[in-house]
C-alpha cells in the first residue's frame, strides 16, 4: 500500500477495517529508512492535500525524536536547513504543520552538538524574526522549544549532554528572548493574534523557568499582561501568563521587589468579578488569577492583612458565585490558608471563614427544582457535596467544631421555627454540614451535640431530611458511646427508618452498623431485640442493607461474654445455615433460590469475619462437629450447584472465613472439603476453588500430619494439572483469576512447606505455569508470577532441609530451568519490551539476577536467542548491540550484580517505543 494511497484510505475510506490496516501501514512505514526522503517530498509538495503534508510533518517529528540515529551526523545540517525552508514556506499556515515542523527543529536542536547548531535561538529570530509575515512561526518555535526541552523525555540523549545542552539552548538567551518579545509587543502595527502568540511564549518560558519575574517586571511586558485583561481576544492568554508570573514568584523573600509590584495589580481586579457576573468564562480567568495569589503568597496573608485581605476577599467572591465548577478552584486555597488563620486568631481572617462557612451551606442545598434534574446531574451534585464538605472542615478548624455545629444547628432551629413556610432544602443542608464537621467534633462535647439529638427526631416528615437525619447519626455514634443514655432513643429511631423508603432504610443500615460498632459494649443488653429486630426485617432488606445490619449484630455479639457470645452466634447464624440447607435439598433450585443461598452465605461470612478474632481461640473441642455439620451443607450445595459461578464465590468466601475461625478444629473437615473443592475445579475453572486449596495449605501445611499433608499434596497436583490443561485449551487472557489464585498458591507452598511444590510430580508443569503466566495482560498475575519465580530460583534448599530432600530440591529446580529457561529468559525479555509495569521491574530483575548466578552460560545462550526473537522494529539495531555486548560481558565475568543496569537498557528502550506509538495514536 502506497503512502498516499493508504492516507486517502485512512481519512476518507468508510470502512473501519481498512482504516486500521492503513493506519497500521503508515505507522510501520515511519520507522523505515525511506520515511525521511518520502516525507520531504510530500511535505514540499504543496498542490498536495492537507492530511499528506501533515502526515509528512509529524513523520519528520517521529524520525526525529526517535530515529535520528538513522541518519549520519553530517547529514543533520542540510536536514535542518529542509525544515528551516519547509517552516519559511508554512509561515502563513495551516498552524498545524506550523507546530509540527517547530516540535521537529526543536527535537533536533537538542540532539544536535554545539558545533553543528550552535545558537538556535539567535539563528531563530534572526531568520524569521524580521518580517511580519514569519514572525509567527518564530513566535510558534519558540514557544515549543522549551516544552520540548524540559518534558520530552522521549529524545534519546543521556543527562550528561541533556544538562550541558540545555543552558546554551535556553539559558543563554532568554534575556534576547524576552527583549525580542517585549518588542513585538508593543510594535506598530502588532495584530490580537501575534500579541495572543507573545504571551504564549513567554508563558512557557516562565513555566521553564527560564525568564525569571524579575526579569519580567523590567519589560513592558509586565504592564502589557494585565493590561491584556480588558481584551476580549487576549484575557484567556493573559490570565495564564499572570498566573505563570505569580507561580514564578513562590520564593516570596527572593522575590520581595516583584511581588510588591504584583498585589496593587491583583488587588485592583476585584471590580472586574462584579463586571464578569454573567460571564462564566471571565470569572473563571479572573478566579485562577485570584486563587493563584493566594496559594502562592499564604504565607504573606496574616502578617500583611491590609493588602492580602482584599485579595481573600475576592477569593470569597468567587467562592459565592453560582457556578460549582468556579467555586471549587477556590477550596484548595482555603486549606492552605486554614492552618495560618488557626495559628494567628486574627479578627478579620475568623470572619472571613464565617462567611465562607455560610456560603459553602448555601451551595450545598439542592436545587428548588431539584425533581426536574436529571441523574447524571443529581449524581454530579451529590458528588460535588462531599469536596465542598471538606472545606466545612477547613473552616471548623480555624472557627472550631462546636460553633460550626452551633451555626448549622441554628440555621436549622430558624428554619423549623416556621413550620408553614419551612423549606427542606434549607435544612437539609446544615444538616449535610453537620455529617461532613462529624469527625472533628469532641466526643465529650455536652452543649452542642446534644442539642443535635434534640433536634433530629423532630424534623419535619420529609423523605430527604429523615435520611439526611440518620446520616448524621452515623457520624456521632462515637460521642453517643460516651452518652449511652441516648442510645435507647437513638436505636428506636433508627429501627423505625427501616419502615421507609429504600434510601431512608439504607441510611438506617449504615447508622445502625456505625451505632453497633462505636458502642457495642452499651448494646450487649439489646441483643435480644436486636435479633428478633432482623428476624422481622430481614424479608424486605435489600442484600446490602442486610449485610449492613449482620454486621451491626456481629459486633455486639462479640462484646458478650464468651459462653453468652457462641450461644448468640449460634441462634444468629442457625436461620441463615437453615436457609444454605434448604436451598441445598431443593430438587429443582432456580436461579432466585440460589440467590437467596447466596446472600445468606455473605451474611454468615461477614459473621465470622467480625467475630473470628475475639473468639477463635475459645472455641471448644464440640466445635469440631460444628464445623462438620456446617460443612455439610455447604457441600450438599456444592455437589448440586458448584457449576454455578456466584455459589462458587460466596462459598468460596465463606469457607475462608470458617477456616479462620474454627482454626485446626476444621482439620477433621479437610478431607471432604479438599475433595470437592478440587473436583469442583476440576468441573468448572473457576478460581474461588483454587483460592481455597491455597489458604488451606497457607494454614495447614506447616504443622499438618503425614496424612493430612498427603491430602493438601493432592490437591495441589490435581489443580496443577487442570491449570496446565486449562492453559492448553483457553487463551491465558481467559484464565486471568485462575493464574492469580494458583500462583498465590505456589507462593504459599512454596514458603510454608516448599518440598510439598518442589518434589512434586507436577512442580515441571507448575514451572511451566509461571512462565506461561508471563504473558498475561493482568500487571497482579505478572506480579505474582515474578514473586513465586524469584522464590524458587532464589532458594537455598541445604539452609533449611535436610542434606538429602536439600539435593533433591535443587536438582527439581535445576531440572525445570533446563526444560524452561529458555522460555523463561524469552518472556522476562520480551515482557520488558512490551507489557511489564514499571512497578515489576525490581522483580524481572532479581529474577535474571538468579538465573544469571546459577546458570551464566545458558543465559548467554537463552539472552542471545530471546533479543533475535525480537521484531526488527521493537529496538533499534545500536540499542539491541549496547543491550547484548553489556549482558555478555556481566555474564562472562560473572557480574552478576550489575545485570540490572543492562535490562534497564531494554526497558528504557522499550519505554520509548510505546511513548512513539501513543504519539503515532494522537498524531
Amino acid at each position: 500500500m502506497s503512502v498516499l494511497h493508504a492516507l486517502q484510505t485512512l481519512y476518507h475510506d468508510p470502512d473501519s477495517a481498512a482504516k486500521s490496516k492503513a493506519n497500521i501501514a503508515l505507522q510501520d512505514f515511519q520507522k523505515t529508512t525511506d520515511a525521511w526522503q518520502t516525507a520531504n517530498t510530500l511535505l514540499l509538495a504543496q498542490e498536495l492535500p492537507l492530511e499528506s503534508r501533515l502526515f509528512a510533518a509529524q513523520t519528520f517529528r517521529s524520525k526525529i525524536t526517535f530515529d535520528l540515529e538513522q541518519l549520519p551526523q553530517d547529514s543533520y545540517p542540510g536536514l535542518r536547513d529542509m525544515l528551516l525552508h519547509a517552516l519559511a514556506m508554512y509561515a502563513d499556515g495551516p498552524r498545524v504543520i506550523q507546530t509540527q515542523l517547530s516540535l521537529s527543529l526543536a527535537a533536533l536542536a537538542i540532539q544536535c552538538d554545539e558545533n553543528v547548531w550552535p545558537n538556535v535561538v539567535p539563528d531563530m529570530i534572526s531568520r524569521f524574526g524580521g518580517s511580519p509575515g514569519t514572525v509567527g512561526v518564530l513566535l510558534e518555535f519558540l514557544s515549543v522549544l522549551p516544552d520540548e526541552v524540559c518534558s520530552n523525555h522521549r529524545i534519546p540523549i543521556d543527562n550528561v549532554t541533556f544538562h550541558k545542552r540545555i543552558p546554551k539552548l535556553l539559558t543563554m538567551h532568554a534575556n534576547l528572548v524576552l527583549n525580542t518579545l517585549a518588542m513585538y509587543i508593543q510594535a506598530e502595527g502588532v495584530t490580537p493574534s501575534i500579541q495572543e502568540a507573545v504571551f504564549s511564549c513567554l508563558g512557557a518560558w516562565l513555566r521553564a523557568g527560564e525568564i525569571s519575574a524579575s526579569q519580567l517586571a523590567e519589560t513592558p511586558l509586565f504592564a502589557f499582561s494585565f493590561e491584556a485583561l480588558n481584551s476580549e481576544l487576549l484575557f484567556d492568554v493573559a490570565v495564564d501568563v499572570i498566573c505563570d508570573l505569580i507561580n514564578e514568584t513562590q520564593e516570596v523573600e527572593d522575590n520581595h521587589d516583584v511581588i510588591q509590584q504584583i498585589v496593587p495589580r491583583i488587588q485592583a481586579l476585584r471590580p472586574k468579578i462584579t463586571e464578569a457576573c454573567e460571564d462564566d468564562d471571565k470569572m473563571r480567568g479572573l478566579c485562577r488569577i485570584f486563587v493563584q495569589t493566594g496559594e502562592t503568597y499564604t504565607s504573606l496573608m496574616v502578617p500583611h492583612s491590609a493588602e492580602m485581605l482584599p485579595i481573600a476577599q475576592s477569593i470569597l467572591d468567587c467562592a459565592a458565585f453560582h457556578d460549582l465548577d468556579i467555586v471549587q478552584i477556590t477550596f484548595r486555597f482555603w486549606y492552605l490558608l486554614a492552618t495560618v488563620v488557626h495559628k494567628s486568631g486574627s479578627p478579620p481572617w475568623i470572619a472571613l471563614y464565617e462567611q465562607l462557612f455560610a456560603i459553602i451551606i448555601r451551595h450545598l442545598r439542592f436545587p428548588m427544582d431539584d425533581e426536574e434534574l436529571t441523574g447524571q446531574e443529581r449524581d454530579d451534585f451529590r458528588s460535588f457535596r462531599h469536596y465542598m464538605g471538606d472545606t466545612l472542615k477547613d473552616c471548623s478548624y480555624v472557627l472550631g467544631p462546636e460553633a460550626c455545629l452551633m451555626r448549622s444547628l441554628q440555621m436549622i432551629e430558624e428554619e423549623m421555627a416556621s413550620p408553614q413556610t419551612a423549606c427542606w432544602q434549607h435544612i437539609e443542608a446544615p444538616l449535610f454540614s453537620m455529617r461532613s464537621m462529624g469527625g472533628q467534633v469532641d466526643i465529650h462535647d455536652d452543649q452542642v451535640v446534644p442539642r443535635i439529638f434534640d433536634v433530629i427526631p423532630q424534623l419535619p416528615p420529609h423523605p430527604r431530611l429523615r435520611y439526611a437525619g440518620l446520616l448524621v447519626i452515623s457520624r456521632y455514634t462515637e460521642w453517643l458511646d460516651m452518652h449511652p443514655e441516648r442510645i435507647p432513643s437513638t436505636l428506636t429511631y433508627i429501627t423505625t427508618g427501616f419502615d421507609a423508603d429504600r434510601d431512608i432504610s439504607a441510611a438506617a443500615a449504615q447508622a445502625m452498623n456505625y451505632l453497633c460498632q462505636d458502642c457495642r459494649k452499651h448494646l450487649v443488653p439489646f441483643l435480644p431485640q436486636l435479633l428478633d429486630f432482623f428476624a422481622t426485617v430481614r424479608e424486605r432488606l435489600d442484600v446490602d442493607d442486610s449485610l449492613a445490619v449482620v454486621e451491626a449484630i456481629a459486633h455486639v455479639i462479640s462484646a458478650s461474654s464468651p459462653a453468652a457470645a457462641l450461644e448468640s452466634l449460634a441462634a444468629f447464624t442457625r436461620p441463615l445455615l437453615e436457609r444454605v440447607h434448604d436451598v441445598s435439598v431443593m430438587q429443582n433450585a432456580v436461579k432466585p433460590d440460589l440467590m437467596r443461598a447466596a446472600d445468606s452465605m455473605e451474611q454468615l461470612a461477614k459473621v465470622l469475619q467480625v467475630v473470628a478474632v475475639t473468639f477463635a481461640s475459645s472455641l471448644g473441642p464440640e466445635c469440631a462437629e460444628t464445623c462438620a455439620s456446617a460443612y455439610h451443607i455447604l457441600d450438599t450445595l456444592l455437589a448440586a450447584h458448584g457449576h454455578v459461578f456466584f455459589i462458587s464465590e460466596r462459598t468460596s468466601a465463606l469457607i475462608r472465613r470458617a477456616l479462620v475461625f474454627f482454626g485446626d478444629k476444621a482439620i477433621p473437615t479437610l478431607g471432604p472439603l479438599l475433595e470437592r473443592f478440587v473436583a469442583c475445579f476440576e468441573a468448572t475453572g473457576y478460581s474461588g476453588y483454587v483460592w481455597i486449596v491455597g489458604k488451606s495449605i497457607d494454614q495447614f501445611a506447616g504443622h499438618a500430619d503425614p496424612p493430612l499433608r498427603a491430602l493438601l499434596s493432592s490437591a495441589f497436583e490435581r489443580v496443577s494439572a487442570k491449570v496446565l490443561q486449562l492453559l492448553s485449551t483457553t487463551p491465558i487472557g481467559e484464565q486471568t483469576d485462575v493464574l492469580d489464585d494458583y500462583m498465590h498458591t505456589c507462593i504459599v507452598t512454596m514458603r510454608t512447606v516448599p518440598y510439598m511444590l518442589l518434589l512434586s510430580p507436577v512442580f515441571p508443569h507448575a514451572f511451566n505455569v509461571a512462565v506461561l503466566s508471563l504473558g498475561s495482560v493482568s500487571q497482579s498475575v505478572i506480579g505474582v508470577t515474578l514473586d513465586a519465580l524469584r522464590d524458587i530460583l532464589v532458594f537455598e534448599p541445604e539452609r533449611t532441609l535436610d542434606a538429602e530432600t536439600a539435593r533433591a530440591c535443587s536438582a527439581s529446580i535445576s531440572a525445570a530451568v533446563a526444560a524452561h529457561g529458555a522460555a523463561l529468559t524469552t518472556s522476562l525479555i520480551a515482557g520488558l519490551m512490551t507489557h511489564f509495569s514499571p512497578d515489576h521491574m525490581q522483580l524481572v530483575f532479581a529474577v535474571y539476577r538468579a538465573l544469571a548466578t546459577s546458570w551464566p552460560d545458558e543465559m548467554s545462550v537463552w539472552t542471545n536467542a530471546a533479543v533475535e526473537q525480537l521484531p526488527g522494529h521493537a529496538i533499534a539495531p545500536s540499542e539491541r548491540t549496547r543491550f547484548l555486548t553489556s549482558i555478555q560481558e556481566q555474564l562472562r565475568t560473572r557480574s552478576v550484580s550489575h545485570v540490572s543496569t543492562s535490562l534497564l537498557i531494554l526497558f528504557n528502550a522499550s519505554r520509548r517505543l510505546r511513548e512513539r506509538a501513543r504519539l503515532d495514536d494522537r498524531s
